[in-house]
């Protein structure tokens, strides 16, 4: 399974604005942001620097957009998903799976959340859309578990944010710890079988937890 990203670098039909959250992307996941270079991120935007202070006013604000432009990302791509109407089971396996591949073919997601909580969220915490359209996403979450659990398909019903958080976690350890743990497990974890067989065990974990009746 290849990786994809939201952002090509070598997109030439792009204009300034797009082409400078391309470059600012890269350049912030690559060296977080004090690190980043204004000169890199023009250069590789084939822009001049006053474009970066004409379209985000500084270098922060350049950050805050690309952050802002991921989370949206995420947030149509999960909003356009047809599984919501399917059978609560249903809904939730392919939910789990969504995030699976999202967060492969995505590496810009992890890449600048990674940056962000090493800066503690102070930037994120700035960004009230985010907030807005994670509260969307808890919502129909929310719709699915409360009709699994009237149709008998649930046993338990977690809070909506929790179960995300566990089924985040699960679809994103193999990618942040990847090299570390290939050296553990003696075993490639890039590999497409390995994929295959992490995804659908994800499921299955997820999907057990809700038939777990609690005391």
């Amino acid at each position: 399974m290849e990786s994809t990203t939201l952002y090509r670098q070598d997109d030439s039909a792009l204009g300034v604005q797009e082409r400078l959250l391309v470059a600012g992307t890269a350049e912030f996941v690559r060296h977080g942001f004090q690190g980043a270079s204004v000169s890199t991120i023009v250069s590789a935007a084939r822009c001049n620097v006053r474009m970066v202070y004409h379209y985000f006013g500084n270098k922060l604000g350049l950050y805050r957009a690309c952050i802002a432009r991921v989370y949206q990302h995420l947030r149509d791509a999960e909003a356009q998903a047809e599984f919501w109407n399917a059978p609560p089971r249903d809904a939730i396996a392919e939910l789990v799976r969504f995030t699976f591949d999202y967060m492969l073919e995505h590496p810009e997601f992890q890449g600048l959340m990674r940056v962000e909580n090493m800066a503690d969220g102070q930037h994120v915490r700035e960004l009230a859309d985010v907030n807005e359209r994670a509260a969307s996403l808890f919502g129909r979450m929310n719709e699915v578990l409360d009709q699994g659990l009237r149709n008998g398909d649930f046993q338990h019903r977690p809070d909506a944010t929790l179960l995300y958080l566990s089924i985040l976690g699960l679809c994103t350890i193999h990618i942040a710890n990847r090299y570390t743990m290939q050296v553990v497990m003696g075993r490639d974890l890039a590999k497409p079988d390995f994929l295959s067989a992490r995804r659908e065990e994800i499921v299955g974990v997820i999907l057990a937890s809700l038939q777990q009746g609690r005391a």
